[in-house]
């Protein structure tokens, strides 16, 4: 929940948006939503696909969970694996992973699950030729290989500690039959078919999706069967036509609406404010290595902690969270205790501005310097990197904010054109650190070999406590050299019909929540 209503120019549009809410309240009606079963979340961040591995970011977190299943489930509240496409599994030796399907399991299209799709989606993401955003989840597989109609084997190159929780959660299942012959795998999410709670009808990027439940979804105690029967995500990326789509029964749930206005549509009578779970996702604040040739100052790590000393991070949270900030602390570091393997010792520069001051002048920077600070397309994060850089303004920086695509960040990267970004990760979306290695430290976004060795290195250390106290090395030189800082969690308020409800909202998650985590009251 962001409050954007502190410049004047703000306040203006707030006003505008609270007169349309003092007479929206009292011309249209409750939500009729319920009666038809349908629940209207609208999209902030549009794609033309849904793919887990080739979209990637919170848009396919939210929406993948609801359309694709994994063998297994891991239940956070109770900490244990449930089956899913796979009824049993068991690891005879520590680099062999078995798994016996379910027999009883259909795609979406009718057709019959069976170890054919578990072989080819394995083949699929170990294939050298397929390049894929995150490769490094799956550089440690050897083969997969069919046992029987229902029975696959998948070899590991190496032993690895929570094999299976590197494996599972990140590994969604896709028909062979629809997605193997596909000269173009891009094509196979413009159509996605999967074996999961939701079936979708219909996916375009100006229209947005249309989904309904899958009745031949077979649930399971982590992942039950969705109790909303149909779902509609239209495109609405701006948050005063957000807001006025709440207002008129367009919509059902909008995510961080500005505080003001959101309290204001709670105060209607009509509308609530649920937080969302705590979770390992998190924000932070980066420093691409490519870019430090075009923007020199970046180069020095005296101004690199400069600009985090500059950042006041409790008050980004009164502004994004409002009247619930009193609950959200700033990240401690860029993995979560809760996940396997992590550990740092090393804090966040503590903010500072006198001290970012000294450093800028030490390093020969004492007039400032230009910089653009980059963020997703999305409301949330493009307010919030504004605030950043007005922070930065006050200790002389020059910044400017500009925006991306999630699918562009790569390729941006690579070219070495993002001098700094303020960006979203979801942690791995598991409970296990070495996501988090892969996406920072073994990716393209820093080229220093030191610290992708020291990376590296982790993923070969079987006890859990030897393995935190080298992942603490690793985040802590990174930390050092100040390549990239831990901001926020990446809690989010959503303002919600009176009818809709949030299932268990209390539950730690390894990612976002997903559409069929919804139910009506």
């Amino acid at each position: 929940m962001k409050n954007r209503c502190r410049t004047r120019g703000a306040r203006l549009l707030c006003a505008g948006a609270l007169v349309t809410l003092i007479f929206g309240a009292g011309l249209f009606p409750a939500s009729a939503q319920k009666a038809k079963d349908t629940l209207r979340y609208p999209l902030t961040n549009s794609e033309s696909a849904l793919d887990p591995y080739l979209v990637t970011g919170s848009y396919a977190n939210t929406w993948a969970p609801s359309v694709f299943d994994t063998l297994l489930d891991f239940d956070a509240k109770d900490k244990i694996w449930h089956g899913h496409l796979a009824k049993s599994w068991t690891q005879p030796t520590p680099t062999t992973f078995e798994f016996v399907l379910r027999d009883d399991v259909k795609w979406q299209d009718g057709q019959p699950l069976s170890a054919d799709d578990v072989v080819h989606t394995i083949n699929y993401l170990i294939d050298p030729k397929v390049n894929l955003r995150y490769k490094a989840t799956w550089d440690w597989l050897e083969s997969v290989e069919k046992l029987g109609p229902y029975k696959v084997r998948i070899t590991a190159k190496r032993a690895l500690p929570n094999a299976l929780m590197q494996l599972v959660p990140r590994t969604m299942i896709f028909p062979a039959h629809l997605h193997a012959p596909l000269a173009n795998k891009q094509d196979f999410g413009a159509r996605p078919i999967g074996t999961g709670p939701y079936r979708i009808t219909k996916i375009e990027k100006n229209t947005g999706i249309t989904a309904e439940r899958f009745e031949g979804y077979l649930a399971n105690p982590a992942k039950p069967r969705p109790a909303i029967g149909r779902i509609v995500a239209e495109p609405i990326p701006e948050m005063g036509t957000l807001v006025a789509a709440l207002l008129t029964d367009r919509a059902d749930i909008a995510e961080d609406v500005p505080s003001d206005q959101a309290m204001s549509l709670r105060d209607s009578g009509r509308f609530e404010i649920t937080m969302t779970p705590p979770s390992v996702s998190y924000t932070f604040l980066g420093f691409p290595t490519t870019s430090w040739d075009r923007v020199k100052p970046l180069s020095d790590v005296r101004v690199r902690t400069a600009i985090m000393m500059a950042i006041d991070r409790k008050a980004i949270a009164i502004t994004e969270f409002g009247d619930f900030s009193k609950d959200v602390h700033p990240a401690e570091s860029i993995c979560k205790s809760e996940q396997l393997g992590c550990g740092y010792t090393k804090p966040t520069p503590a903010y500072d501005p006198a001290g970012a001051k000294k450093l800028l002048a030490e390093a020969g920077y004492a007039n400032g310097f230009d910089v653009v600070l980059y963020c997703f397309r999305a409301p949330d994060s493009i307010a919030t990197a504004t605030a950043i850089a007005g922070m930065m303004r006050q200790v002389g920086i020059r910044v400017t904010v500009g925006s991306h695509t999630t699918a562009q960040r790569v390729q941006l990267i690579r070219e070495g054109k993002l001098d700094m970004v303020y960006h979203t990760w979801d942690g791995g979306a598991v409970f296990e650190v070495s996501q988090n290695m892969a996406r920072h430290f073994l990716s393209n976004e820093h080229e220093d070999p030191i610290l992708a060795k020291m990376a590296s290195d982790t993923f070969s250390i079987m006890d859990d406590g030897e393995r935190r106290k080298a992942v603490a090395k690793v985040i802590d030189y990174a930390t050092e050299n100040a390549y990239l800082f831990a901001m926020l969690p990446n809690a989010h308020a959503l303002t919600h019909s009176k009818d809709v409800r949030l299932l268990n909202p209390n539950v730690i998650r390894a990612s976002r929540v997903a559409m069929h985590d919804f139910a009506w009251k």
